[in-house]
C-alpha cells in the first residue's frame, strides 16, 4: 500500500452487467407490428434466396452451354427478272439466294423447317 500515499479510494466498482435489449423494439411492441415485420422479413428473405438460386442455375447453364449467335452467310445471288410496271407502281424481281447457316454451338442444335427472308427498300419493308 506504500503506492497509495495513504489515500482511500473506495471499493472497486463492478462491471455493468450484459443486457440483451434490443433498441428501438421496447416493450411498446405490440403483437400486429411484431407478426407484420417478421411476416415481411421472412417473405423478402424468400424472395432473395429465389433470385440468387435462379441466378446461379442461369450461370451454371451459360458456362455449360455457352450459346453464341448462329451466322448465316450468302455465298451467292441471282437476279433472274427485274420489272418495274408503270400502271400500279409495282416492282417484279425474281431473286435466288445460296446461303450457307453456320450454327458453332456443340450442344445446342437448330431445326427449321422454312426461311422467310425481309427486305428494305424506300424505307418500305418487303417480304422475299
Amino acid at each position: 500500500m506504500s503506492n497509495l500515499n495513504g489515500a482511500y479510494y473506495g471499493p472497486s466498482i463492478p462491471p455493468p452487467s450484459k443486457s440483451y435489449h434490443r433498441h428501438g423494439r421496447g416493450s411498446s411492441c405490440n403483437p400486429c407490428s411484431c407478426l407484420f415485420g417478421c411476416l415481411c422479413n421472412c417473405i423478402f428473405r424468400v424472395i432473395f434466396t429465389i433470385l440468387i438460386v435462379l441466378g446461379v442455375i442461369a450461370l451454371v447453364l451459360w458456362l455449360v452451354l455457352r450459346p453464341n449467335k448462329v451466322k448465316f452467310y450468302v455465298t451467292d445471288v441471282t437476279l433472274t427478272q427485274f420489272d418495274y410496271s408503270t400502271t400500279n407502281n409495282t416492282l417484279y424481281y425474281d431473286l435466288a439466294l445460296n446461303m450457307s447457316i453456320r450454327n458453332p454451338n456443340k450442344r445446342i442444335g437448330i431445326y427449321y423447317d422454312s426461311i422467310e427472308a425481309r427486305g428494305t427498300f424506300g424505307g418500305q419493308w418487303q417480304i422475299c
